[in-house]
Order: C-alpha cells, then sequence, then structure tokens
C-alpha cells in the first residue's frame, strides 16, 4: 500500500509584479518579487497614453523628452523627431495634461538630458527590499535590455550553503542575457542594512542597485522613524560610452578628455584631492539621493555664488509631529568618490551601525562613507523644530593639489513634519526644484568658533589639519545585539593559519600585487581545478606583473589574517599621481577590522607625503607590486581587544593599511575586489578560493539547470553523418514495428 504524503504549499507575499512599483515591506515568511530590468533616459516625461487633437490614444507614447524653460517657467517637449508640443497632451477626459501637476511621471534623476538609465520596473534606484530576518526571498528578473546582460549580487548577505545565488558575472553565474529571464532564491540570514547592484561590467553606473533591509522581529518596536537612503556619484555619461572610451588609457589620468558624448575625465587642476591625495582622476556632475540630485552647470571662480542649477524634482520625507529622532539606513552605491554626510546646520549626527552590524553610537559634525559601505546615522530633530536639511557631498578640502575652496557637488535631504503622518511612520512628497536652489555653507576642514569638541567619523585619513576623527578601528560593536550574529570575532592572539598580504595599486594598471584580473572563460561551476582559464604563474604570484585570474586559495575553517595596503613606491615621482583611497569588498563574509594605519601626513599642511612606516616597498623598482610588513612593529600594535567591528566593505587609507581576520567557514570562490568601480573593471580584484575537502561545497550542490556559458571552438563543420530523425519519423518507425510484431503474434 502506497502511503501519499501531502505537504502544505507555502504561500508567498508577491509585493510587485512586473512593471509594477514595489512599495512595501513584506512580513511573510516567502517574499516574492518579479522585475523587469529595461532602459530609461533621463529628463522624459512617463504618460502611458496620450491625446492628439480630440483623439485619445491608450498606450501610444511612453517617454517624452521634455527641457525647461526658464522664462515661461514650464516644460516645452523637445521637438526632434516628435510632432506635438505640451498641450498636446491630453487625459481620457479631454483635458490638458501639465507634466508639472504629475511630478512622479517625470524622470528627471539630476535635471540632465537623455542620459541612458538603466531600471527596475522603472524605478531608480530599484526597488527596495524589506524583509523579516529568516524570511525566503524569491527574485524573478526578466530583462527587456536589447543590447547588454546583467547579474544581480547582494551585497552584504553571506550566502552561505548559497554561492550559486551570490550574481557575480563568469563567478558564480552565467551572465543573463538580453530578453532572458534568472530567479534569484535566497535566505535572509543576517540582519541589518545591505542592498544590491549589477555586478557586470560597470554597469552599475548607469542606476542598475537598490536597497536590501533586513529586520529583525523586534525592530519594530525600536519607536524610531527610519528612511532608507540610497546615495550616488552620478555622471551623465552611460557605462557603455565609459567603458568604450576607456578614460584611464586614453582620457589618461593627466587630462585629456574621453571620446563619446559627456565628460568624465578632467583636467588635473579639476580633480578632486584630499589630504593632498587625489581622489579620483575623473569629475562628478553631481549627487543623487535615492535617485535624485541637482545638476549645478558649471561656474567660475569668480561666480561661485551663481545659481545655476539646471530643473529637477526631489523626495522631501514627512514624519509625525512627535519624532524626536531619525534613523537614516544609508547606503553608498556610488561610482568613485567617498561622500561626506552631515547636517546643514552644524547639527551633531551618530553612527549606530556598519555594513548591518549594531555598533556603540559615535557622534561627530560629519561621517565619511566609503564605496560600497553602509552605515546607519541617527540624528535628533527637536519637538520645536519643523524642518530638517542633511546634506551628502563630495568629500574634499578643494579642487586641485593645492586645495582651493572651490565649490562641490552636492545634495540636500529635506525631512518636514506632517500631521497627517502616524507615529514612527515615515511618508513622502515631490517637490519641484528649479534654478535657484541654495548653496549650503561649505564645510570647514578646521576647528570653528562656536563649534565644540568638532570630530569626523569614519575617516579615511588619520587628521585633517586640526579635526580629530575617529576610525573605523575607533568603533566598538554593540554588545546587546551579539547574540544576532552565528559570526565570532577570532581572538588577536591567535595564530593565523595564513598572513595573506596584497598591495592595490596602478602599477601596472589597477592591479593587486601587480596582477590585473582576468575573469575565468566560463563561471566555476566544477571548481578552479576544473575551470578554463588563464592562470597565474607562480613567477607573476611572486614577483607581480601581469593579467591573469588570480585565486587565493585557503582550507575551510582556516583563521585567516589579510593585510592590504594602497602603497605606491615613494620614490617614484611618477607614481606620486597615483596615490589614492581603495575601497574593499569580500562577497560571502563579513571580517573583523583588527588595525588599521595611515600615511604620514605633514603636521602643518594635513597632507599625505610619505607611506606608514609598519610596512616598505619589497620588490619591482619603483612600482611597489608587493609589501613587506614589519613584524615587531605589528606585534607592539596587537590589542587584548575583542570588540572590534565586522564590515564587509571597507576603506584603505592612502599610502596606508587596512588589517583585518575571518575564519574561512563559508565554502566557495568569492571574489575579493575595489569597490571603485573603474578599479574593479580595470582589474583590481582576485578570487578567494575556500576549498572543502569534505563535502566539497559549493560544487557538490551546483543546479542541474544552472545556465551554462563557455567557449566554443569546433575544428571543422559540425555535420552528423547519419542524418537526425524528426520526432515524428521516429514515432512513425516505432509505431511500425509494433504493428509487424502484432501481425506475427497474430497470425
Amino acid at each position: 500500500m502506497k502511503l501519499l504524503l501531502f505537504l502544505p504549499l507555502i504561500q508567498a507575499e508577491i509585493i510587485c509584479n512586473y512593471d509594477e512599483p514595489c512599495l512595501k515591506a513584506c512580513k511573510d515568511t516567502v517574499c516574492e518579487y518579479f522585475w523587469n530590468i529595461e532602459h530609461r533616459f533621463t529628463r522624459t516625461w512617463r504618460t502611458h497614453d496620450f491625446g492628439e487633437g480630440t483623439s485619445y490614444t491608450k498606450g501610444a507614447l511612453r517617454d517624452i523628452p521634455i527641457e525647461w524653460n526658464t522664462t515661461k517657467g514650464t516644460f516645452d517637449i523637445v521637438q526632434e523627431g516628435i510632432n506635438i508640443g505640451v498641450h498636446d497632451v491630453y487625459d481620457e477626459n479631454g483635458n490638458v495634461r501639465d507634466p508639472l501637476e504629475e511630478l512622479e511621471n517625470l524622470f528627471l534623476v539630476d535635471g540632465q538630458p537623455q542620459r541612458k538609465v538603466i531600471t527596475i520596473n522603472g524605478q531608480l534606484p530599484g526597488p527596495k527590499i524589506i524583509v523579516n530576518k529568516g524570511a525566503l526571498v524569491k527574485i524573478h528578473v526578466k530583462s527587456t535590455l536589447h543590447e547588454e546582460s546583467f547579474t544581480l549580487h547582494w551585497h552584504g548577505l553571506h550566502q552561505v550553503d548559497n554561492f550559486w545565488n551570490d550574481g557575480a558575472a563568469m563567478i558564480s553565474q552565467c551572465p543573463v542575457d538580453s530578453h532572458s529571464s534568472f530567479t534569484y532564491v535566497m535566505r535572509a540570514e543576517n540582519s541589518g542594512t545591505h542592498w544590491y547592484h549589477s555586478h557586470y561590467g560597470i554597469q552599475r553606473a548607469d542606476g542598475l542597485h537598490g536597497a536590501f533591509i533586513i529586520l529583525e522581529e523586534d525592530e519594530d518596536a525600536e519607536e524610531m522613524s527610519w528612511i532608507t537612503m540610497v546615495l550616488t556619484d552620478w555622471w551623465n555619461t552611460d557605462s557603455t560610452y565609459l567603458a568604450g572610451a576607456d578614460p584611464y588609457r586614453y582620457g589618461n589620468t593627466f587630462g585629456a578628455r574621453m571620446t563619446g558624448p559627456g565628460g568624465v575625465a578632467c583636467n588635473t587642476e579639476d580633480k578632486s584631492f584630499l589630504a593632498g591625495v587625489k581622489l579620483s582622476s575623473f569629475c562628478v556632475d553631481s549627487i543623487l539621493a535615492n535617485g535624485r540630485g541637482h545638476y549645478r552647470l558649471p561656474v567660475s571662480v569668480e561666480n561661485l555664488d551663481k545659481k545655476n542649477f539646471e530643473f529637477s524634482v526631489f523626495e522631501e520625507y514627512l514624519v509625525s509631529e512627535t519624532t524626536t529622532r531619525i534613523q537614516l539606513k544609508t547606503i553608498h552605491a556610488g561610482f568613485e568618490f567617498p561622500l561626506l554626510f552631515r547636517s546643514a546646520d552644524g547639527r551633531k549626527v551618530s553612527v549606530t551601525a556598519h555594513d548591518g552590524r549594531r555598533t556603540i553610537p559615535e557622534k561627530g559634525d560629519g561621517v565619511f562613507i566609503g564605496v560600497g559601505e553602509t552605515l546607519n546615522i541617527e540624528v535628533d530633530f527637536p519637538l520645536d523644530e519643523n524642518r530638517l536639511e542633511l546634506l551628502a557631498e563630495i568629500m574634499f578640502e578643494g579642487l586641485g593639489k593645492k586645495a582651493r575652496p572651490l565649490e562641490r557637488p552636492f545634495v540636500k535631504i529635506i525631512i518636514s513634519r506632517d500631521a497627517s503622518v502616524a507615529a514612527y511612520d515615515v511618508k513622502s512628497k515631490l517637490v519641484a526644484a528649479d534654478d535657484s536652489a541654495e548653496i549650503p555653507e561649505e564645510f570647514s576642514f578646521h576647528q570653528d568658533n562656536g563649534v565644540e569638541n568638532k570630530l569626523l567619523l569614519n575617516c579615511p585619513a588619520k587628521n585633517f589639519v586640526d579635526i580629530p576623527c575617529k576610525m573605523v578601528t575607533d568603533f566598538r560593536r554593540d554588545p546587546n545585539y551579539e547574540s544576532r550574529f552565528d559570526n565570532p570575532p577570532p581572538s588577536l592572539f591567535d595564530k593565523p593559519d595564513r598572513v595573506v598580504e596584497l598591495n592595490m595599486n596602478f602599477a601596472t594598471g589597477a592591479a593587486i600585487n601587480g596582477i590585473e584580473y582576468k575573469y575565468p572563460d566560463e563561471p566555476f561551476f566544477y571548481g578552479p581545478e576544473n575551470t578554463p582559464m588563464t592562470k597565474c604563474t607562480e613567477e607573476q604570484m611572486k614577483n607581480g606583473g601581469g593579467h591573469c585570474t588570480q585565486i587565493i586559495e585557503v582550507k575551510k575553517d582556516e583563521l585567516i589574517e589579510f593585510r592590504v595596503t594602497a602603497a605606491e613606491h615613494i620614490e617614484n615621482e611618477a607614481r606620486r599621481w597615483q596615490w589614492t583611497y581603495h575601497s574593499i569588498h569580500l562577497h560571502g563574509y563579513e571580517y573583523f577590522v583588527t588595525d588599521i594605519g595611515f600615511g604620514m601626513a605633514n603636521q602643518t599642511t594635513g597632507f599625505i607625503e610619505r607611506a606608514n612606516p609598519s610596512f616598505h616597498c619589497k620588490n619591482n623598482g619603483m612600482r611597489c607590486m608587493h609589501v613587506e610588513f614589519d613584524e615587531s612593529i605589528m606585534k607592539q600594535k596587537r590589542s587584548d581587544r575583542d570588540d572590534f567591528i565586522a564590515k564587509n566593505t571597507v576603506v584603505v587609507p592612502a599610502m596606508g593599511y587596512v588589517v583585518f581576520r575571518l575564519r574561512a567557514t563559508n565554502p566557495g570562490v568569492w571574489p575579493f575586489h575595489c569597490h571603485q568601480l573603474y578599479h574593479n573593471y580595470e582589474g583590481m580584484a582576485l578570487s578567494l578560493y575556500v576549498k572543502d575537502e569534505v563535502d566539497h561545497k559549493p560544487f557538490s550542490y551546483l543546479p542541474k539547470n544552472m545556465p551554462r556559458c563557455h567557449n566554443y571552438h569546433p575544428k571543422d563543420i559540425a555535420i552528423n553523418e547519419e542524418p537526425r530523425q524528426s520526432q515524428e519519423s521516429s514515432a512513425l518507425q516505432v509505431l511500425t514495428s509494433l504493428f509487424l510484431i502484432l501481425s506475427v503474434c497474430l497470425f
């Protein structure tokens, strides 16, 4: 007798279907999303339908290019190829539609025209994923991109026993092709502020990213209003043009203009510097807050007070009349530049979490956020105030090597009270912003009269002339929340099984230990041992140089200490222009930051002049591909602390270093790379292979139907000598044979 076991069907909560806005949090145990990946163009008006004359046509036109007419104080439709004006668009009742009355349908971004953007269900940034810890999350993505592939990486999620959903192109999966679909399935295992983004080339710069918030069960009971805030630097040049122009090679770091539309590479005197070190070879256009910014047209030194902005639309956040403190779950999803986050009126802000982990609150006048980092930032909002202004801006002392005080790109974040908002809830409204926006007062990197104990947080340099800083190692884990995490911090007195020393610089282009990472010919479906790739030779690994698939192999459960430097050769004057900061990210793990060292600065100017004395360049002439640490200094710096914070992304100081430890418990081939997008794109990356010699994970649970991609090199035309029969003819032969057998048996 057969027993049939009927399992109850688990009903998923569908948050949004294809092309629908995803606006709500998921409270269920299974959360399902349907996303359409599509192109949009900036400064357009999405009408969905329009009427011309007395006629009304459903779905006849979707995105109309528009431009702001300063004289008339309204929008005009760009006439090229479109034989209608702004007053020729009607609704179904025959009324003229006005774009200023439907701000939700204006896709302006920072106000610049016709920039190609990649959106999810039409949204920039992509939809917020807000789920409870432990939820099963299913994300169905389909591509309507016409000429690009993509993948999505879930930044901050450890993907334990789920390597094949990490989303790194040509590492854990093949890219999702144009007009194809793919489903990501993962467990929301580690709570906190995380995010997702494209992990295919430099596509993230086109807006393919969004927030991924995992809440603890008791988080709603903490009685605090919170806002998800995705920040990014922004250019009016899309990733396809940027990659094709290759500004590092043709626009180069010395100021030649890149080819193609838009401008990214810029002249040396216009580049951003911090502590005398170049932040980037690029010049940024705008800063976006949740996909909205305000492009300021170029101005001369003599006209810095000129209010010359493109028309844009902002989101103003509304809280209740009883709110006294606000938390911003802040994500730097940007391309290149670290950001400074602060209040406009000088009030203090507090950091209460790093990369998803709660930390003991630290209060300061501004917070630096590296590319890829997430921070929970809190700010007081006294009951006698009705409006709060916060700022995110490029964190530099000025433009040019002498740090001249010029204007900087910024974005305002406005929070107001509203009687219709319930306690601890947050709503928003859209507000038009024309060319008369107020320019905030420039932040001073000096102690000011009337500002008590000025302090900066999460700094990438030791000091800014005379302002003290709290570094990443000055933060401490909050012991009240330690039980929520499975990864205990390793002791500094435990001898590591492996010490990995990595130097990130531009000695041979953007590289690690002189090696530019070359992706394998296909994903690591069967392990690095069985994957076709350009393997690094022993000579390349020891002495640096080359373009190959650099893999650092460790064994499962080993204790690993990483020492990561951002050093160029101090005696090579040409390398002086390459001194910079690097924001490093490791997939599949969080690590405990135990030490940080900074480049040595001039005490008068604050400019970095030489490398930290804890290490020195080991070989390779004047290019410094490898470094060697002074073990006596490192031993002296070791402490008995056990409350170091955990990170998945950290900024390595220019001419300095970061030390972190992890226990290699999660098998896989995990990307380790600089999160400044063009550094990573050019090759500042490697793979950390955590080898499981017992269960052979993750290769032992490779999904059978996982899409494959590989090389194909036939020696000749592939011809089968015996012609393949159709299914119909094969079926006919079978029936004929059966008929003959039956005939013999019967007669």
